[in-house]
């Protein structure tokens, strides 16, 4: 190898992914002969992938078990049995009671729930979830995100398991068990961003977490049908079992295949291991203690905040209510009710990929400013989120196909906020990203709570298209201001506060720099040759 070219293979750091062929013979074997074939960020992407997927089978499988666990005496709503719900002027009344006596004929019985009783059990998760989002954070920082996030997904299988004891014990029973699995999930996504602001290199940070966001999508899109099958299949007990295998089989793959960071992989190549740390900028692996002041007075926090709550409340509202939409307001059967609802779900994990990648080779490039990639995503979902919850609020009902794939375009455009502000965490305080996603996160939770709560509200008072379309409009209102905030707060250099002692600068690691970012450790600038052979790759 010629002494230009080592020097150009230095300052690349290899390969475009870090790792050369004539390489990888210094790479250590193991016992995983393919895992020693790949790169070892992309292993840690496929873990966090199945993971997740595990996670929302696991996890969100009750609400699909309590239809068939519950007495059909006990199942009639808070509203009136009598209210009718009036699609269009035009159409025939949808009678209530009717298609509610209808589905109880598909439920087992089994426990006397109420409706209040079921609607408490099922917001009990959310209580959970929201208080452990910024002590997930905190634990990243102590313990590493490999035990964090490991020990949240078998705690929460664990816990899930003990369901069937628990609700024929009493429905309190059942609450406190919901609780439980909300908070001991509640670490896992903030650990998650902690281990990437270690691991994601700035040219693609925005698709690896964006494959991890979408397994959740994927989750809620299998989550459906398999409850449903299994309950189906071997009883609603099922449900609590089976998803708790998954988790089992990928922890032990976990165990063996996931590291904190870069510098504690004991199989990693050194050319991956320079390619991921010169691009981070981070060089050091001492753990600072978390400056709260600074970082609950920074905008840029606050502009993550705000995002996450506009863009989840769409997502929330549509998880636990779309349902419900579907069969009372757009007349759908049971059987199409479910293949429809799982359309938006599958939109939002397409435009969330093809965004990731377009963002990262726009990142790449480097013509244009980081911030302003991430706010163009950002403007562009929020405002097409915004236009369809307007057209919504007047078609909806009408026109049932229109409001099918205004549901399906909605939920594409919340997955083009993906690539606007959800990479940024890792971007702007890579030391800190499990804390300030934990921050965002909680406020991204409250939707969870307060969606299910205003729609039943509303409706039970307004149960016609009107009462929904009140809905659509509250929730454009919420997304654009949250457009407005997070594009003008948002920040992607490394904030003051979030730098350690030897860090420097995250790099660009394609071709050119970016102009909101500075080289690090001095390197001196690639050859002509070197930039014309990084850009014909």
């Amino acid at each position: 190898m010629s002494a230009e070219k080592s020097v150009m293979m230095e300052l690349s750091g290899g390969r475009k992914d870090g790792v050369t062929p004539d390489q990888q013979d210094k790479k250590k074997k193991s016992c995983f002969p393919i895992a020693d074939r790949i790169p070892a960020r992309y292993i840690l992407t496929a873990l966090f992938f199945f993971g997740i997927v595990a996670l929302q089978t696991t996890r969100h499988g009750f609400s699909i078990a309590i239809v068939v666990m519950t007495n059909s005496s006990s199942s009639a709503p808070t509203v009136n049995q009598t209210t009718i719900y009036h699609n269009c002027p035009s159409s025939r009344a949808v009678n209530v009671s009717a298609q509610i006596a209808g589905s109880d004929r598909e439920q087992g019985e089994l426990f006397e729930w109420s409706q209040s009783i079921k609607g408490t059990l099922l917001g009990a998760y959310f209580y959970g979830y929201i208080i452990t989002q910024v002590v997930g954070g905190v634990l990243e920082q102590k313990f590493g995100g490999k035990i964090v996030f490991g020990t949240s997904l078998v705690l929460a299988a664990v816990l899930t398991a003990l369901g069937p004891v628990a609700a024929r014990s009493s429905a309190w029973a059942m609450f406190a068990v919901r609780f439980c699995v909300g908070l001991v999930t509640g670490v896992s996504l903030p650990s998650m961003y902690g281990v990437w602001g270690r691991w994601a290199p700035p040219t693609e940070r925005t698709r690896l977490l964006a494959f991890c966001y979408i397994a959740l999508s994927l989750g809620g899109v299998i989550n459906f049908p398999l409850a449903s099958s299994l309950a189906d299949e071997y009883g609603w007990p099922a449900v609590f079992y089976i998803p708790g295998s998954f988790v089992a089989a990928w922890l032990m793959a976990w165990l063996l295949l996931a590291y904190d960071s870069p510098a504690k992989h004991p199989r990693i190549l050194e050319e991956e291991q320079k390619y991921i740390e010169d691009g981070i900028g981070m060089k050091t692996q001492q753990k600072l203690p978390v400056p709260w002041l600074k970082v609950l007075t920074s905008l840029p926090v606050w502009a993550l905040i705000v995002g996450q709550f506009s863009s989840l409340w769409g997502t929330y509202l549509l998880l636990t209510q779309l349902p419900n939409y579907m069969k009372n307001v757009l007349g759908f059967n049971i059987r199409t009710n479910g293949l429809l609802s799982a359309l938006p779900s599958l939109l939002a994990m397409i435009s969330m990929m093809l965004s990731s990648f377009l963002a990262d080779y726009l990142i790449k490039r480097g013509t244009i400013p980081k911030v302003w990639i991430r706010r163009s995503f950002v403007i562009t979902g929020f405002t097409g989120m915004v236009i369809c919850g307007l057209v919504l609020a007047n078609l909806s009902g009408c026109d049932p196909a229109a409001a099918v794939a205004l549901l399906c375009l909605l939920q594409a455009f919340s997955g083009l906020t993906n690539a606007g502000f959800r990479a940024v965490h890792v971007e702007f305080a890579p030391r800190f990203s499990g804390v300030t996603f934990a921050l965002a996160n909680t406020a991204g939770t409250l939707p969870g709570i307060f969606a299910p709560m205003l729609v039943g509200f509303i409706v039970e008072n307004d149960p016609t298209v009107g009462g929904w379309s009140k809905i659509f409009y509250i929730g454009a209102a919420i997304q654009a201001v949250g457009c407005v905030f997070t594009a003008v707060f948002m920040r992607t250099d490394v904030q003051p506060w979030a730098r350690g002692e030897g860090d420097g600068e995250a790099k660009n690691t394609g071709p050119s720099y970016h102009k909101d970012t500075m080289t690090v450790n001095g390197h001196a600038e690639m050859t002509t040759k070197f930039l014309e052979e990084e850009t014909k790759a």
